[in-house]
Protein backbone atom coordinates (compact mmCIF):
# COMPACT_ATOMS: atom_id res chain seq x y z
CA UNK A 1 0.00 0.00 0.00
CA UNK A 2 1.25 3.62 -0.50
CA UNK A 3 1.61 6.22 1.78
CA UNK A 4 -1.22 8.31 1.00
CA UNK A 5 -2.91 4.42 1.26
CA UNK A 6 -1.59 4.14 4.32
CA UNK A 7 -2.18 7.35 5.85
CA UNK A 8 -5.62 6.94 4.77
CA UNK A 9 -6.50 3.52 5.58
CA UNK A 10 -8.77 4.40 8.84
CA UNK A 11 -11.15 6.40 6.44
CA UNK A 12 -11.03 3.19 4.24
CA UNK A 13 -12.39 1.14 6.79
CA UNK A 14 -14.42 3.82 8.36
CA UNK A 15 -16.30 4.20 4.57
CA UNK A 16 -16.16 0.29 4.18
CA UNK A 17 -17.91 -0.41 7.90
CA UNK A 18 -20.47 2.13 7.04
CA UNK A 19 -21.21 0.25 3.57
CA UNK A 20 -21.77 -3.41 5.38
CA UNK A 21 -23.66 -1.69 8.20
CA UNK A 22 -25.79 -0.18 5.14
CA UNK A 23 -25.57 -3.54 3.42
CA UNK A 24 -26.89 -5.68 6.45
CA UNK A 25 -30.10 -3.71 6.25
CA UNK A 26 -30.83 -3.14 2.62
CA UNK A 27 -29.37 -6.20 1.00
CA UNK A 28 -28.29 -3.79 -2.09
CA UNK A 29 -24.61 -3.42 -2.92
CA UNK A 30 -26.58 -0.08 -4.93
CA UNK A 31 -28.18 0.86 -1.74
CA UNK A 32 -26.31 0.52 0.78
CA UNK A 33 -23.96 2.63 -1.36
CA UNK A 34 -26.79 5.11 -1.90
CA UNK A 35 -26.88 5.16 2.11
CA UNK A 36 -23.57 5.78 2.57
CA UNK A 37 -23.71 8.95 0.18
CA UNK A 38 -26.24 10.27 1.95
CA UNK A 39 -24.68 9.74 5.09
CA UNK A 40 -21.22 11.64 3.91
CA UNK A 41 -23.67 14.64 2.53
CA UNK A 42 -25.34 15.15 5.61
CA UNK A 43 -22.02 15.46 7.46
CA UNK A 44 -20.32 17.88 5.29
CA UNK A 45 -23.45 19.79 4.46
CA UNK A 46 -22.06 22.52 6.59
CA UNK A 47 -19.21 23.47 4.49
CA UNK A 48 -21.55 23.59 1.70
CA UNK A 49 -24.05 26.03 3.34
CA UNK A 50 -20.75 27.84 4.56
CA UNK A 51 -19.09 28.20 0.76
CA UNK A 52 -22.77 28.97 -0.37
CA UNK A 53 -22.70 32.01 2.06
CA UNK A 54 -19.17 32.75 1.12
CA UNK A 55 -20.42 33.41 -2.49
CA UNK A 56 -22.56 35.97 -0.81
CA UNK A 57 -20.00 37.75 0.97
CA UNK A 58 -17.81 38.17 -1.82
CA UNK A 59 -20.54 39.66 -4.08
CA UNK A 60 -20.94 42.57 -1.01
CA UNK A 61 -17.28 43.13 -1.41
CA UNK A 62 -17.02 43.35 -4.86
CA UNK A 63 -17.05 47.20 -5.39
CA UNK A 64 -14.70 47.77 -2.33
CA UNK A 65 -12.08 45.01 -4.14
CA UNK A 66 -12.64 47.06 -7.82
CA UNK A 67 -11.35 50.03 -6.06
CA UNK A 68 -8.60 48.53 -4.51
CA UNK A 69 -7.56 47.58 -7.83
CA UNK A 70 -7.92 50.75 -9.13
CA UNK A 71 -6.07 52.44 -6.51
CA UNK A 72 -3.23 49.69 -6.49
CA UNK A 73 -2.72 49.01 -10.12
CA UNK A 74 0.96 49.67 -10.36
CA UNK A 75 1.84 47.83 -6.97
CA UNK A 76 0.42 43.86 -7.12
CA UNK A 77 2.04 43.58 -4.03
CA UNK A 78 0.30 46.21 -2.26
CA UNK A 79 -2.87 44.80 -3.99
CA UNK A 80 -2.55 41.39 -2.41
CA UNK A 81 -1.90 42.89 1.07
CA UNK A 82 -4.87 45.23 0.78
CA UNK A 83 -7.81 42.24 -0.29
CA UNK A 84 -6.12 39.75 2.28
CA UNK A 85 -6.66 42.66 4.86
CA UNK A 86 -10.03 43.04 2.83
CA UNK A 87 -11.11 39.48 3.37
CA UNK A 88 -10.02 39.19 6.72
CA UNK A 89 -12.29 41.78 8.17
CA UNK A 90 -15.17 40.58 6.25
CA UNK A 91 -14.24 37.41 7.88
CA UNK A 92 -14.59 35.96 3.81
CA UNK A 93 -12.85 33.28 1.61
CA UNK A 94 -12.12 33.68 -1.60
CA UNK A 95 -12.01 29.57 -2.06
CA UNK A 96 -14.94 29.09 -0.03
CA UNK A 97 -17.51 28.93 -3.45
CA UNK A 98 -14.84 25.89 -4.86
CA UNK A 99 -15.39 23.94 -1.60
CA UNK A 100 -18.04 21.69 -2.81
CA UNK A 101 -15.71 20.84 -5.73
CA UNK A 102 -12.56 20.64 -3.98
CA UNK A 103 -14.11 18.46 -1.09
CA UNK A 104 -14.88 16.04 -4.06
CA UNK A 105 -11.86 14.92 -4.98
CA UNK A 106 -10.48 13.16 -1.68
CA UNK A 107 -13.62 11.60 -2.12
CA UNK A 108 -13.68 10.60 -5.04
CA UNK A 109 -10.13 8.69 -3.79
CA UNK A 110 -11.38 7.35 -0.88
CA UNK A 111 -14.66 6.01 -3.10
CA UNK A 112 -12.58 4.54 -5.94
CA UNK A 113 -10.25 2.67 -3.40
CA UNK A 114 -13.14 1.25 -1.06
CA UNK A 115 -14.52 -0.58 -4.03
CA UNK A 116 -11.44 -1.65 -5.53
CA UNK A 117 -11.01 -3.11 -1.64
CA UNK A 118 -14.23 -5.18 -1.39
CA UNK A 119 -13.59 -6.33 -5.06
CA UNK A 120 -10.43 -7.49 -4.34
CA UNK A 121 -9.22 -10.66 -5.47
CA UNK A 122 -5.79 -12.44 -4.79
CA UNK A 123 -3.87 -15.48 -6.72
CA UNK A 124 -4.55 -17.02 -10.24
CA UNK A 125 -7.88 -18.41 -9.89
CA UNK A 126 -9.03 -14.40 -8.97
CA UNK A 127 -10.48 -15.58 -5.21
CA UNK A 128 -12.27 -12.81 -3.65
CA UNK A 129 -10.53 -11.72 -0.77
CA UNK A 130 -12.30 -8.27 0.26
CA UNK A 131 -10.53 -5.12 2.21
CA UNK A 132 -11.17 -3.10 4.89
CA UNK A 133 -14.43 -5.34 6.31
CA UNK A 134 -14.42 -7.52 8.79
CA UNK A 135 -15.29 -11.10 7.88
CA UNK A 136 -18.14 -11.64 10.54
CA UNK A 137 -20.28 -9.40 8.02
CA UNK A 138 -22.70 -10.13 5.71
CA UNK A 139 -21.13 -8.24 3.14
CA UNK A 140 -17.93 -10.22 3.41
CA UNK A 141 -19.69 -13.44 3.21
CA UNK A 142 -21.84 -12.50 -0.11
CA UNK A 143 -18.63 -11.09 -2.09
CA UNK A 144 -16.83 -14.04 -1.17
CA UNK A 145 -19.64 -16.11 -3.14
CA UNK A 146 -20.13 -13.70 -5.63
CA UNK A 147 -15.92 -13.59 -7.09
CA UNK A 148 -16.11 -9.87 -5.63
CA UNK A 149 -18.73 -9.16 -7.91
CA UNK A 150 -20.86 -6.67 -6.91
CA UNK A 151 -23.92 -7.26 -9.14
CA UNK A 152 -27.45 -4.88 -8.43
CA UNK A 153 -29.93 -4.19 -11.24
CA UNK A 154 -28.05 -6.74 -13.77
CA UNK A 155 -24.70 -4.60 -13.34
CA UNK A 156 -21.38 -5.12 -12.00
CA UNK A 157 -20.89 -2.48 -10.06
CA UNK A 158 -17.29 -3.06 -10.00
CA UNK A 159 -16.50 -2.87 -13.58
CA UNK A 160 -15.27 -0.04 -15.05
CA UNK A 161 -16.65 1.49 -18.45
CA UNK A 162 -13.34 0.39 -20.30
CA UNK A 163 -13.33 -2.78 -18.35
CA UNK A 164 -14.19 -5.72 -21.08
CA UNK A 165 -17.94 -6.22 -21.41
CA UNK A 166 -18.02 -8.52 -24.43
CA UNK A 167 -20.08 -6.09 -26.60
CA UNK A 168 -21.76 -2.53 -26.98
CA UNK A 169 -25.15 -3.85 -25.82
CA UNK A 170 -23.71 -4.26 -22.32
CA UNK A 171 -21.33 -1.75 -22.16
CA UNK A 172 -24.13 0.00 -22.74
CA UNK A 173 -25.72 0.88 -19.73
CA UNK A 174 -22.16 1.94 -17.63
CA UNK A 175 -21.97 4.62 -20.15
CA UNK A 176 -25.54 5.88 -19.45
CA UNK A 177 -24.36 6.21 -15.53
CA UNK A 178 -21.64 8.43 -16.35
CA UNK A 179 -23.40 10.61 -18.91
CA UNK A 180 -25.78 10.31 -15.88
CA UNK A 181 -23.59 11.84 -13.45
CA UNK A 182 -22.29 14.04 -15.53
CA UNK A 183 -25.58 15.53 -16.60
CA UNK A 184 -26.48 15.78 -12.89
CA UNK A 185 -23.00 17.82 -11.74
CA UNK A 186 -24.18 20.40 -14.40
CA UNK A 187 -27.66 21.12 -13.29
CA UNK A 188 -26.13 21.40 -9.67
CA UNK A 189 -23.76 23.41 -10.89
CA UNK A 190 -25.85 25.47 -12.97
CA UNK A 191 -28.11 26.02 -9.87
CA UNK A 192 -25.48 27.92 -8.02
CA UNK A 193 -24.59 30.12 -11.20
CA UNK A 194 -28.93 30.97 -11.58
CA UNK A 195 -28.83 31.40 -8.35
CA UNK A 196 -26.07 33.62 -7.58
CA UNK A 197 -25.24 34.96 -11.13
CA UNK A 198 -23.50 38.31 -9.46
CA UNK A 199 -21.54 35.93 -6.81
CA UNK A 200 -20.16 34.04 -9.41
CA UNK A 201 -18.92 36.95 -11.75
CA UNK A 202 -17.82 37.91 -9.17
CA UNK A 203 -15.45 34.90 -8.05
CA UNK A 204 -14.29 34.10 -11.26
CA UNK A 205 -12.37 31.38 -9.84
CA UNK A 206 -14.87 29.46 -8.69
CA UNK A 207 -16.96 30.26 -11.56
CA UNK A 208 -14.90 28.72 -13.68
CA UNK A 209 -14.49 25.85 -11.65
CA UNK A 210 -17.78 24.52 -11.55
CA UNK A 211 -18.02 25.38 -15.14
CA UNK A 212 -15.78 23.06 -16.72
CA UNK A 213 -15.77 20.52 -13.72
CA UNK A 214 -18.27 18.72 -14.81
CA UNK A 215 -16.28 17.83 -18.18
CA UNK A 216 -13.11 16.95 -16.23
CA UNK A 217 -15.12 14.33 -13.21
CA UNK A 218 -16.50 12.76 -16.75
CA UNK A 219 -13.34 11.70 -17.96
CA UNK A 220 -12.66 10.31 -14.70
CA UNK A 221 -15.31 8.23 -14.23
CA UNK A 222 -14.75 6.64 -17.37
CA UNK A 223 -12.04 4.70 -15.59
CA UNK A 224 -13.75 4.19 -12.36
CA UNK A 225 -15.84 1.33 -11.47
CA UNK A 226 -19.66 2.22 -11.55
CA UNK A 227 -20.24 1.62 -7.83
CA UNK A 228 -18.49 5.08 -7.65
CA UNK A 229 -20.35 6.66 -10.56
CA UNK A 230 -23.37 5.59 -8.04
CA UNK A 231 -21.70 7.65 -5.15
CA UNK A 232 -21.63 10.75 -7.29
CA UNK A 233 -24.90 10.52 -8.85
CA UNK A 234 -26.88 10.31 -4.95
CA UNK A 235 -24.20 13.32 -4.00
CA UNK A 236 -25.41 15.32 -6.82
CA UNK A 237 -29.03 14.61 -6.12
CA UNK A 238 -28.95 15.42 -2.45
CA UNK A 239 -27.04 18.87 -3.44
CA UNK A 240 -29.30 19.55 -6.14
CA UNK A 241 -32.25 19.41 -3.07
CA UNK A 242 -30.29 20.72 -0.02
CA UNK A 243 -29.26 24.12 -2.26
CA UNK A 244 -33.18 24.20 -3.49
CA UNK A 245 -34.06 23.64 0.15
CA UNK A 246 -31.33 26.28 1.23
CA UNK A 247 -32.37 29.31 -1.21
CA UNK A 248 -36.40 27.98 -0.34
CA UNK A 249 -36.13 28.53 3.33
CA UNK A 250 -32.92 30.82 4.92
CA UNK A 251 -34.27 34.55 4.67
CA UNK A 252 -30.99 36.14 3.26
CA UNK A 253 -30.44 33.41 0.88
CA UNK A 254 -34.47 33.83 -0.27
CA UNK A 255 -33.56 37.52 -0.63
CA UNK A 256 -30.50 36.93 -2.59
CA UNK A 257 -32.49 34.56 -4.82
CA UNK A 258 -35.23 36.83 -5.09
CA UNK A 259 -33.33 39.53 -6.41
CA UNK A 260 -30.56 37.71 -8.76
CA UNK A 261 -34.01 36.82 -10.35
CA UNK A 262 -35.45 40.03 -10.48
CA UNK A 263 -31.96 41.20 -12.13
CA UNK A 264 -31.96 38.47 -14.29
CA UNK A 265 -35.59 39.15 -15.86
CA UNK A 266 -34.89 43.08 -15.86
CA UNK A 267 -31.49 42.32 -18.16
CA UNK A 268 -33.90 39.81 -20.56
CA UNK A 269 -36.18 42.84 -21.16
CA UNK A 270 -33.44 45.51 -21.84
CA UNK A 271 -31.95 42.89 -24.31
CA UNK A 272 -35.34 42.75 -25.75
CA UNK A 273 -36.31 46.22 -25.48
CA UNK A 274 -32.57 46.75 -27.26
CA UNK A 275 -33.36 43.72 -30.40
CA UNK A 276 -36.79 45.88 -30.90
CA UNK A 277 -34.77 48.85 -31.06
CA UNK A 278 -32.22 47.68 -33.86
CA UNK A 279 -35.35 46.65 -35.61
CA UNK A 280 -36.89 49.71 -35.76
CA UNK A 281 -34.02 51.62 -36.86
CA UNK A 282 -33.33 49.35 -39.42
CA UNK A 283 -37.11 49.59 -40.58
CA UNK A 284 -37.98 52.24 -43.01
CA UNK A 285 -41.15 53.08 -43.99
CA UNK A 286 -42.79 52.95 -47.54
CA UNK A 287 -45.41 55.34 -48.45
CA UNK A 288 -49.07 54.44 -50.33
CA UNK A 289 -47.31 53.45 -53.84
CA UNK A 290 -43.95 53.22 -52.76
CA UNK A 291 -43.81 49.07 -53.17
CA UNK A 292 -44.65 49.95 -57.07
CA UNK A 293 -41.25 49.54 -59.74
CA UNK A 294 -39.78 52.67 -60.39
CA UNK A 295 -40.37 54.71 -63.14
CA UNK A 296 -38.01 54.10 -66.31
CA UNK A 297 -35.01 56.90 -66.32
CA UNK A 298 -35.95 60.01 -68.40
CA UNK A 299 -33.26 60.53 -71.52
CA UNK A 300 -31.14 63.49 -71.43
CA UNK A 301 -31.74 65.98 -74.15
CA UNK A 302 -28.80 67.04 -76.17
CA UNK A 303 -28.16 70.46 -75.95
CA UNK A 304 -28.75 72.64 -78.85
CA UNK A 305 -26.08 72.39 -81.62
CA UNK A 306 -24.24 75.48 -82.27
CA UNK A 307 -24.80 77.66 -85.87
CA UNK A 308 -22.71 76.21 -88.17
CA UNK A 309 -21.65 77.91 -91.63
CA UNK A 310 -25.32 78.15 -93.16
CA UNK A 311 -28.12 79.63 -91.65
CA UNK A 312 -30.13 75.97 -91.21
CA UNK A 313 -27.33 73.76 -91.84
CA UNK A 314 -26.82 71.55 -93.96
CA UNK A 315 -28.50 67.57 -93.84
CA UNK A 316 -25.52 66.01 -93.05
CA UNK A 317 -25.71 68.36 -89.59
CA UNK A 318 -29.25 67.25 -89.34
CA UNK A 319 -27.95 63.74 -89.46
CA UNK A 320 -25.70 63.60 -86.47
CA UNK A 321 -28.40 65.76 -84.74
CA UNK A 322 -31.63 64.65 -85.31
CA UNK A 323 -33.55 65.30 -82.64
CA UNK A 324 -31.98 69.48 -82.50
CA UNK A 325 -34.20 71.56 -83.80
CA UNK A 326 -32.67 74.38 -86.47
CA UNK A 327 -32.81 77.51 -85.90
CA UNK A 328 -32.95 80.30 -88.25
CA UNK A 329 -32.54 84.06 -88.31
CA UNK A 330 -34.02 86.85 -90.29
CA UNK A 331 -36.43 86.38 -92.72
CA UNK A 332 -37.37 82.84 -94.32
CA UNK A 333 -35.84 81.63 -97.83
CA UNK A 334 -38.89 79.28 -99.60
CA UNK A 335 -36.15 79.16 -102.68
CA UNK A 336 -34.09 76.12 -103.16
CA UNK A 337 -31.14 75.90 -101.04
CA UNK A 338 -28.41 74.72 -102.28
CA UNK A 339 -27.19 71.53 -101.18
CA UNK A 340 -30.88 70.55 -100.80
CA UNK A 341 -31.89 66.72 -102.06
CA UNK A 342 -34.29 66.41 -105.24
CA UNK A 343 -34.16 70.76 -105.68
CA UNK A 344 -37.36 71.47 -103.59
CA UNK A 345 -37.32 73.64 -100.46
CA UNK A 346 -36.43 72.76 -97.17
CA UNK A 347 -40.11 73.13 -95.40
CA UNK A 348 -40.05 75.68 -92.58
CA UNK A 349 -40.36 73.58 -88.93
CA UNK A 350 -43.64 74.41 -87.55
CA UNK A 351 -42.12 75.97 -84.44
CA UNK A 352 -40.41 78.39 -86.63
CA UNK A 353 -43.48 79.70 -88.73
CA UNK A 354 -43.37 83.47 -89.15
CA UNK A 355 -46.86 85.13 -88.10
CA UNK A 356 -49.05 85.64 -90.35
CA UNK A 357 -48.24 89.07 -92.01
CA UNK A 358 -44.86 89.79 -91.34
CA UNK A 359 -43.43 87.33 -94.17
CA UNK A 360 -41.72 89.33 -96.38
CA UNK A 361 -42.12 86.96 -99.60
CA UNK A 362 -46.11 87.35 -98.69
CA UNK A 363 -45.80 91.08 -99.02
CA UNK A 364 -43.96 91.05 -102.58
CA UNK A 365 -46.75 88.88 -104.30
CA UNK A 366 -49.08 90.84 -102.60
CA UNK A 367 -47.72 94.05 -104.67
Amino acid sequence: MSFLGTLLKPIFELMAGLIAIFYGVVHSYAGSIALLTITVMVVVSPLTYMSTKSMLEMQKIQPMIKELQRKYKNDKQALVEAQQALFKEHKVNPAGGCLPMLLQLPLLYVMYDVIRGLTNTIGAHHVSSPKYISHSTLLYTNLVKAGGAMYSFGINLALKVTSPHGSFAKALPFYVIVLISVALQYIQMNQITNKNPQAAQANKQAYYLNKFSPLIFGIIYLNIPVGVNVYFIVASIFRILQQEAMYRFDPALKAHASKAKEIKAEAKRNKATKGETDAEDTFIPRDKGQNKPPAKPVPKVNPRPKAGPSAGGTAGDRKDQPNAPTVRKGPVNRRQTKGSPGGKARPEPPNNRPIEGNDPEEKKKGA
